[in-house]
């Protein structure tokens, strides 16, 4: 009873359910087309609030580890575990091939230097590649305060020899 594959990767159920939706296009009273489409943008929906919620965390994660200031410390800390959870909780692993850590991370550090410009912070270089792979950032929970001084180990070198962040 049921499909096992629902329970187990909603996303690639999606997406086997609407090929099978439009295999099924013909002389019968089902909308197949629209139908199909329906439910792979199911799917599509929840692979994007992976993504949406890595971007969060990314930015969050950069923010914390570039900027000088003290008190919004610790509310970034709890919107990285937030947005990491919620990553967690929607991932299954048919999205794996869909998602763009590399993307996430762009973005993430052209948001992070929005706000920081909007403080009067100096941005983050650009040549500061993400310290992570999915399946940290997707697996158990992880200690913010050790991620955090990844991203600044990444920024620091980034930034090279002789350099000031200021």
């Amino acid at each position: 009873m049921g499909d096992p594959l629902y329970d187990r990767d909603f996303y690639r159920w999606t997406q086997d359910q609407a090929r099978r939706l439009r295999a099924l296009e013909g002389d019968n009273r089902l909308d197949t087309g629209n139908l199909a489409e329906e439910v792979a943008d199911l799917g599509r929906s929840e692979l994007n609030k992976v993504a949406s919620h890595l971007y969060q965390a990314l930015a969050h994660l950069l923010l914390a580890a570039w900027s000088p200031a003290d008190t919004p410390q610790g509310h970034w800390q709890a919107e990285i575990r937030t947005h990491l959870r919620e990553a967690r909780r929607a991932y299954t692993p048919g999205m794996r091939q869909h998602l763009d850590l590399a993307r996430e991370w762009r973005e993430a550090r052209l948001l992070a230097n929005d706000k920081l410009a909007a403080h009067g912070e100096p941005g983050l270089p650009e040549a500061v590649a993400c310290p992570f792979t999915l399946d940290d950032l997707l697996g158990q929970p992880i200690d913010v305060e050790a991620a955090i001084g990844r991203v600044r180990a990444g920024v620091d070198q980034g930034l090279g020899p002789h350099h000031d962040r200021t």
